[in-house]
Order: C-alpha cells, then structure tokens, then sequence
C-alpha cells in the first residue's frame, strides 16, 4: 500500500516538472512571437558637424567683353565688303571698302602741287642767293632782296600746305577701308555693295573672341565670399567651364538687390556663344553646429514643427525579463530644420552625438512604440561634396 503510495506521488511530481517546463517554453516561444512580431526599423548613427555648406546657383548673360558696330568716318559709296556673317576676323583684317576714286584723284592732284611747290622753293632759292650777292655790290635795293626773300618763306609754306594736303588724302584712303579693331567674330553684316552709306553708319557689328564674360548677379549677401581672381566653375547649356572672377562692380540693383559679377569664362567661342543664359554655382560655409539626417527621417512634429524618432533601449519588464538584443523603443525628438537638400536634412534639436534615430518609414510609427533593428546599420547621412566651388589663385 505504501509502496503504491509513492509511486503515485513519483508520478504527480515527474508530471509537475513536465508541465512546469512545458509552460516555460510555450512562454519563451511566446515571447520570441512577440518579439517576431516588432515593426522592423532601419537606423542610422547622429554625427555631429560643425557647420553646413550651402550651394546655390545665380543666373545671368554670356557677353563679349568688347562688342563694337563698325562703320565709316566719311560717307561714300559701298564698293566692297570681303566678309559676311559669321565670318573670323584677325585684328587688322579689312572688312569692307568705299569706292576711293575720286580720293585717289585728289592724292594725284595733291602729289602734282607738291612737286610744283617744289620746284618753285628750288626757284626762291636761287633768286635769294642771286639778289643777297647783288645787294652786297650795291647792284640792288634792300626792297628787291626782300621780295625775293618773303617770296621764297611763301613757297615753302605752299609745300607745306601740299604735303599735308597729301598725309590728309593718305588718311581719308586709309579710313575708306573698315579694318578689325580685334580679334572677333561678324555676327551681323546690315549694308550691301552699292550702297551710299553716312559716316558712323553701322556695317558690321563685331564681337571680340578671345576671351567672353559671364555676367551675373549675386545677392549682397554673398558677395563677401567672392574673391577675385579665384576659379569658379559657370554653367552653360548643361557644361560646365573655369571662369576667373574679374571684379564685382559697386553698384548693387534696387529692384534685384544683387550686384553684378564679371567673371572671365575660359571656353572657345564656337561651344559658347554671347547672350546665352550662364550660371555661376556658389559655396557657402554656415558655423552652426547640427546633424545631418535623411528627409525620409523627418515626421511632422507640434505645432507646424518637425521631429525625429530616436531609438532607446527599453528597462527590463517587471518581471526582470529582460528586452530582445535588437528590441527599442521610440522617443520623438523635436527639431529645428536649418537646411534642406534633394535626399537630406541639416537639424538641430535635443539629440546627441551617435545616437540612433530611424532613417526611413516614420509615417508608420507613433511615440512609445516597441520595435526591433533591421539586420545592418544605415551609414549616417553625412556632407556630400558640393557640385562646384571656387577655387585658389
């Protein structure tokens, strides 16, 4: 009897362990469920910066920097014109002519009364020479010497008068004919062959193509971070081109409240061409110290702010189970939004220096909540290298 006695209370003991075990581990897979069960997060460490860069991009006009509309000092007729539109020029190079046939007649005539002056000077000369030895023998009057003398100061200014009569003639002809003032290029041609033109009437308009200006307006903001004579680098068409900063005039626009920089584009004349739209990118360094976030981070705060979810270690429950090694929990962290990029932000807040916050998927999250770690770190959001700055001398 007693034997069976104990054989019953063996069994009711070996099944409390069993069923004790057995409890436990449907509360451990429970558990483990619950924890499956956690909104996976992706992460990312905080790193604390210094300060920001902010790159902006001002817009103006490509132009030569010496732009001229050619035309004759004296009116004639158009005889000939040896480049069209288009055409490159060296300095120096005739671009057109006036028909020079009566001028070069004139020349002719002008060279004849030189030669006759001439003649009569080597005349004078004689009559002086031959009346100042008759005058010593007494042979003459002092009046026919002086004749002979005034006589001869009149030709020479006759001679005179010839000569710069020829150097005048000499400068109409060469005035007759329109020359480069510089290298450039003929984007205009307004007069044909035949036509009588005025002076100062436009023939050509000419553009310089050695070097061309970007000039563009940059807020008065800005213009402390421009030096000249450093490289920038100016957008044209898609392409970018070194452009040394020549100066930045005084004058700043009441309308646009910018003031206009020159800057000297390094780019040949047939890949850039003058009145084409340019842009100038800028850098500018901002000492406020923040972090750099992910935009997909930020969620909408109170009150019309914004605001982070950082993610923190829960305590132990109240039964001293202790949190799953991936398991946190979700704090909204208000922030301040200072700057703003195409895939992130720069902020400042209550945050701490590699502190986790989620990077991605806030709208399904709310304050309090438990979640769990995505397998990986995302890398923290870090500066990118600005598209363009400007660089040394």
């Amino acid at each position: 009897m007693r034997g069976r006695y104990l054989i019953g209370l063996g069994l009711l003991l070996l099944a409390g362990i069993v069923i004790f075990f057995v409890s436990g581990a449907r509360q451990a897979i429970s558990e483990n469920i619950e924890r499956d069960k956690l909104l996976p997060v992706q992460a990312a460490p905080l790193v604390l910066q210094s300060s920001y860069d902010v790159s902006a991009r001002y817009a103006g006009r490509i132009t030569a920097r010496r732009s001229s509309n050619l035309g004759f000092e004296r009116p004639g007729l158009l005889a000939t014109v040896t480049v069209d539109e288009g055409a490159e020029v060296k300095e120096g190079d005739v671009l057109a002519s006036l028909d020079t046939r009566s001028l070069e007649a004139q020349l002719a005539q002008a060279r004849a009364a030189e030669a006759e002056a001439s003649a009569r000077l080597s005349l004078a000369d004689v009559t002086v020479n031959r009346q100042r030895q008759l005058l010593q023998r007494k042979n003459v009057s002092q009046q026919r010497y002086d004749d002979a003398r005034f006589n001869r100061q009149a030709v020479q200014a006759q001679l005179a008068a010839a000569r710069a009569n020829i150097r005048a003639l000499d400068v109409a002809l060469e005035l007759a004919s329109i020359r480069a003032p510089y290298d450039g290029h003929v984007v205009a041609r307004m007069v044909d062959e035949g036509t009588v033109v005025n002076a100062g009437q436009p023939i050509f308009r000419l553009l310089e193509s050695a070097r061309l200006e970007a000039r563009i307006g940059i807020p008065a903001s800005v213009l402390d971070t421009l030096t000249e004579g450093t490289i920038y680098q100016v957008e044209v068409r898609g392409e970018l081109y070194p452009a040394v900063l020549s100066q930045v005039l005084s004058e700043v626009d009441s309308e646009t409240r910018t003031a206009t920089a020159i800057f000297l584009v390094e780019a040949p004349f047939s890949r850039v061409r003058s009145g084409e739209l340019a842009r100038v990118f800028l850098t500018q360094t901002i000492d406020e110290a923040g972090y750099w976030v992910p935009i997909e981070a930020l969620t909408e705060g109170r009150r019309g702010l914004w605001a982070i979810f950082a993610l923190v270690t829960p305590e132990p429950d109240e039964d001293g189970t202790q949190p799953g090694e991936k398991e946190r929990i979700l704090e909204r962290r208000t922030v301040q939004l200072l700057h703003t990029e195409a895939d992130r932000a720069y902020v400042r807040g209550t945050l701490s220096d590699g502190e986790m916050v989620v990077s991605r998927g806030t709208h399904r999250m709310a304050p309090g909540q438990r979640v769990r770690l995505s397998d990986g770190v995302a890398s923290a959001a870090t500066p990118a290298a600005p598209a363009a700055t400007g660089s040394g001398k």
